[in-house]
């Protein structure tokens, strides 16, 4: 149990313990005291709350989700013959850079062209034959019967061009998008049966017509294939990660994140391109995969490089933000802060929008250039200070009371003293430090 809670519990239990249990003193206004365990009065024991004033600025706010997971290319494919035959030519290297649509590899494709010819041969026979008929039907001698079967004929005719041309385009392997072949599964010599298939994933990993690619699916990272060559993207990444069932509904397509991978030395932003509509199960825990597009092309990223992503779902801009430290509640639940005007305090009611780890945005009641009070607490034992009404990332200080200085050893929960005298949240988000 967190000390603070404890001591607020021990001190509504007052007629039940000594008063040399608990020593609770406050200074006016809670902006200079100091809480201890009157059982201890070593410097090491107390924790020193001090009040500085702070100019109301605006600034921006925002709500997120964490989550983890892992660098990708945007693009990943496999690429495999879509026509049967001998491989000719492996033209790159595993590790070589490659721009869109340039040759990769080839098989023996002469018996290919040959087809092709035939059918350009009859494809141009069929059509010699419509247009008599058409000319003959003007005399009568040609059926309309025998002119509508003549146009079918011409028409699976060219069909079957486009068959062999498709054919003689898969004798060539072309790379689809600019990248770096990650690993070549063919040689001279080889015969490949001609899958038709080209196995791929990430954003924008559909194949091209020609080049007998076939068609790219959007499964799962392909593996490198023993008998293809396998080309990703290097200068576009998206991560994949996973959230729980109680943030997936926070997120959506179009949403910002800032990332930090592992390895690269600067934060990389990026942008939510899809989140699932179904679970993926893990020793029964629901997780939703989460796809963010990265921004621009990033140095220092690699493929499988670890990746913690906050996924920004609200922000809000030009806001007025002050310190969860400076936020003190009344006995009825309403907020105030305390005002510094001609150099006296005034209690000032405020209400309160977004709060984010250990700032809150103000609505109504301050204005940019006011000036506030701020309660910080800092312990003193020695190395173990803490201010967390500085702190920014809603974490707090570093400094917690050690357990055993209250009963129970509980934090003070928000509101429990009236008229406010810490402020809200404040102790309970800092832990006292």
């Amino acid at each position: 149990m967190n000390p603070l809670r404890s001591a607020v519990q021990g001190v509504r239990r007052h007629s039940r313990i000594s008063s040399a249990a608990l020593v609770v003193v406050l200074a006016a206004g809670g902006a200079g005291g100091y809480i201890a365990a009157s059982g201890d009065s070593s410097p090491a024991a107390a924790a020193q709350a001090t009040t500085t004033t702070q100019t109301v600025s605006t600034g921006t706010i925002r709500q997120s989700v964490s989550a983890t997971g892992t660098l990708a290319p945007a693009n990943d494919q496999t690429l495999n013959f879509s026509s049967a035959g001998v491989v000719t030519s492996v033209l790159v290297t595993e590790g070589q850079t490659v721009t869109k649509g340039q040759k990769l590899a080839t098989i023996d494709s002469a018996s290919l062209a040959a087809t092709v010819a035939q059918a350009k041969a009859t494809v141009a026979t069929a059509k010699a034959k419509v247009e008599a008929d058409e000319s003959a039907s003007a005399d009568s001698s040609t059926t309309d019967a025998q002119l509508a079967a003549d146009k079918a004929a011409l028409t699976a005719d060219r069909n079957q061009l486009a068959s062999a041309r498709t054919a003689l385009a898969g004798a060539t392997l072309t790379a689809p998008f600019s990248g770096t072949v990650a690993s070549v599964g063919l040689t001279v010599g080889q015969s490949v049966s001609g899958s038709g298939s080209s196995s791929g994933s990430g954003s924008g990993s559909s194949g091209s017509s020609g080049g007998g690619l076939g068609g790219a699916n959007s499964s799962s990272s392909s593996s490198s294939s023993s008998t293809g060559i396998q080309v990703i993207s290097t200068g576009a990444w998206v991560v994949n990660a996973t959230v729980d069932a109680t943030s997936v509904d926070l997120l959506k397509a179009g949403q910002q994140a800032q990332l930090t991978v592992s390895g690269a030395t600067d934060t990389v932003y990026g942008t939510i391109s899809s989140v699932a509509v179904l679970s993926s199960s893990t020793s029964g825990t629901a997780s939703y995969p989460v796809v963010v597009a990265v921004t621009g092309s990033p140095k220092g990223l690699h493929d499988g490089a670890s990746v913690t992503a906050t996924l920004i779902y609200k922000q809000l801009s030009n806001v007025i933000v002050i310190p969860s430290l400076a936020l003190q509640r009344n006995t009825d639940g309403t907020s105030y802060v305390n005002k510094v005007v001609n150099g006296k305090t005034v209690k000032t009611p405020v209400t309160t929008g977004i709060t984010s780890g250990a700032e809150v945005q103000i609505t109504k009641g301050l204005a940019e250039g006011d000036q506030i009070q701020v309660i910080e607490l800092a312990r003193t034992d020695t190395g173990r200070a803490g201010t967390g009404g500085t702190n920014r990332t809603g974490t707090g200080g570093t400094g917690n009371f050690p357990a055993g200085r209250f009963p129970g050893g509980g934090n003070f929960p928000a509101g429990s003293f009236p008229a406010g005298g810490f402020p809200v949240g404040g102790l309970g988000e800092q832990n006292g430090g």
